[in-house]
């Protein structure tokens, strides 16, 4: 009986006993949504900050570029500075282990992964490239790159190239690593967020490498483990060349580590080069034809053709052939670009009391030294002539070398020049052409891509006058679909205006005014060689003068299809050409041109095109 009732006893206590509380389903999952709440918030939390502080962190990009470009390096010095605290910070926010862990959570783990990288790139790219680049710009500007006593200090430079190549490798793993984030699976601000960081990656890792090669190459160049000698060919924009102006004078730059010295100009006329029977370089398809003897063949016609790379080549040869000297490179500049030049030096004495600034440069060197020096002694005249074009390319050349000068305006009239084609650089070695290419100083032939279409519209004088200082010109473009076969016609309008004076035969110089007894013209009439080089694969079909149509020639220079005129202008009178191209293919594009730089800047507008005008071809 007792059994019994302890058994049943025992039996009443198991069922009253109560499971522990920790061991009860609700509970185990209030602590997960516990634990997930807090983790959420946590993540969430975090994420915002760092969200904030990527947003502090973009506008600075573009802050530091104006810095930069004004030279204000401690202003850029302070802005990467408060740009690696955002960045740093954000890397810190959203690399936790809370953080890492919520990762593998469907969804929002790639979501979170992608921050994370976003974090971890922009950081990489201020703190391991920026902050040094920033660095690195306290040093190397304009004022450290100014020549002392001729000579320029090699060290900025080869720091730079250092920091710009790090620059380039960490640009390059940070646009690898967010070209690789897969987006597939995050919300449109995190995909937009990514795209627009792999878009700006993608946009100056390139630059970045494009820039280091161009300081890799800047030692070498200046004599850095080797002297170099470069020709300098001084063009005339007075006497039209495709190019810019006839080569009518040269000199010998040396560059031995970082120090410059420069040659005694050298004329191109007084017989101090030979004239060849045959060309001293060989000949492109088509050219022989389209120039005739002009190319190749002396020193004063360099630049006919409107590549700068057949300049150089000839120039390079025929010096070497007069004076043994082998040439590491050509340079080409003009008086409009030493002009610009001058904006960055006190105004220079010559001995003729003569004073060159900015604005005097060019009305002297291109007219006034002719209208000055102007007797029945031609030969006389032209020595005269040469000896201050001389005396102004020396004095010039000392002050800018000699130091006193105005770095940062004299960068600015630099790039100037370069984007007006007034300065020209060539070197025989791959790599150095290559970055001459890449700024843009390569004097190459117009170049068409997927989005643009170039023309090439080149002047050449034909009086053998220093009459193109009078000659204003301008270009328009334009475009229309006028063909069944969907390829666009193209017209390309120029206009020429002879600006001398009525009075040009008895106010104007002879040495002015030019061969015209022989050329059989009437004093002050300029007569101009007009060639438009349309892209390769597209037609030239018809052109105008003055309204009336003209037979074309059929010229080609290689694969650009080429139109030559000659046009004369009385003194006053204007002529106007049109030229009708068909392009190569049916893809919209735009259309630019690339113009022989004048004395005169000539003016590029656009052009409505009636297709009921528009030449048949």
């Amino acid at each position: 009986m007792t059994e019994k009732l302890n058994r049943s006893g025992a039996q009443r206590a198991a069922k009253c006993r109560k499971p522990r509380f920790y061991r009860r389903w609700w509970f185990l999952v209030v602590v997960v949504v516990g634990v997930v709440m807090v983790a959420g918030a946590w993540v969430g939390g975090r994420g915002l900050q760092a969200k904030s502080e990527l947003e502090a962190a973009l506008p600075l990009a573009s802050t530091i570029k104006t810095q930069l470009l004004a030279g204000d390096s401690a202003s850029v010095s302070a802005s990467v500075k408060s740009m690696a605290g955002h960045t740093s910070r954000a890397r810190e926010l959203t690399d936790d282990p809370v953080w890492r862990t919520a990762e593998f959570v469907p969804f929002a783990g790639a979501n979170l992964a992608a921050v994370r990288n976003l974090a971890d790139a922009a950081d990489d790219v201020v703190r391991g490239a920026a902050v040094p680049l920033a660095a690195t710009a306290a040093t190397l500007n304009p004022a450290a790159l100014k020549p002392v006593d001729g000579a320029i200090d090699l060290e900025p430079i080869l720091a730079a190239g250092e920091a710009l190549n790090h620059a380039s490798t960490v640009f390059a793993a940070a646009d690898k690593r967010v070209s690789d984030l897969d987006t597939t699976m995050t919300v449109g601000q995190v995909t937009a967020a990514v795209d627009e960081f792999r878009g700006f990656l993608g946009t100056i890792t390139p630059r970045l490498v494009s820039a280091s090669q161009v300081v890799d190459a800047v030692p070498g160049a200046l004599g850095g483990s080797a002297p170099r000698n470069y020709v300098i060919v001084f063009q005339n924009n007075a006497e039209a060349r495709a190019l810019g102006g006839t080569s009518l004078s040269f000199a010998l730059l040396t560059m031995d580590k970082g120090r410059v010295t420069l040659g005694d100009a050298v004329p191109a006329g007084f017989e101090n080069f030979a004239y060849y029977q045959e060309s001293v370089v060989p000949l492109p398809e088509g050219v022989e034809t389209l120039y005739g003897s002009e190319y190749g063949r002396a020193m004063s016609n360099l630049t006919v053709r409107p590549s700068f790379e057949s300049a150089a080549e000839t120039a390079q040869e025929m010096w070497k052939r007069q004076f043994g000297t082998e040439i590491d490179g050509v340079i080409s500049i003009d008086p409009v670009a030493l002009g610009y030049l001058l904006r960055g030096t006190a105004p220079i004495p010559l001995s003729t009391g003569d004073v060159l600034t900015s604005d005097t440069l060019v009305p002297l060197l291109l007219n006034g030294v002719y209208m000055r020096y102007n007797t029945d002694d031609i030969g006389a005249d032209n020595a005269a002539q040469d000896a201050v074009y001389a005396e102004i390319v020396t004095r010039t050349f000392d002050q800018l070398l000699g130091g006193d000068l105005d770095p940062k305006v004299v960068l600015s009239a630099l790039t100037q020049a370069a984007t007006e084609h007034r300065v020209l650089m060539w070197s025989p070695k791959q790599e150095e052409e290559a970055i001459f290419e890449s700024l843009g100083v390569d004097g190459s032939l117009p170049k068409s891509d997927r989005k643009t279409d170039r023309v090439g519209v080149y002047f050449q004088e034909n009086v053998g006058s220093k009459m193109n200082y009078y000659l204003k010109q301008s270009v328009r473009l334009g475009q229309a679909a006028c063909r069944a076969d969907g390829k666009a016609s193209y017209r390309v309008g120029i206009d020429l205006t002879n600006d001398l004076p009525a009075d040009a035969a008895t106010s104007i110089s002879p040495s002015i005014l030019g061969t015209f007894v022989r050329e059989k013209l009437e004093p002050g009439v300029q007569r101009m060689i007009v060639m438009v080089y349309a892209p390769p694969g597209s037609q030239i079909v018809g052109a105008t003068v003055d309204g009336a149509a003209v037979q074309l020639e059929s010229f080609h220079d290689t694969d650009y299809p080429v139109a030559k005129l000659i046009v004369s202008m009385e003194p006053g009178a204007t002529s106007k050409m049109a030229f009708d191209v068909v392009a190569a293919g049916t893809d919209k594009k735009a259309l630019e041109a690339q113009v022989t730089p004048m004395v005169n800047p000539t003016t590029i507008s656009d052009l409505p095109l009636d297709c009921a005008t528009v030449a048949a071809g």
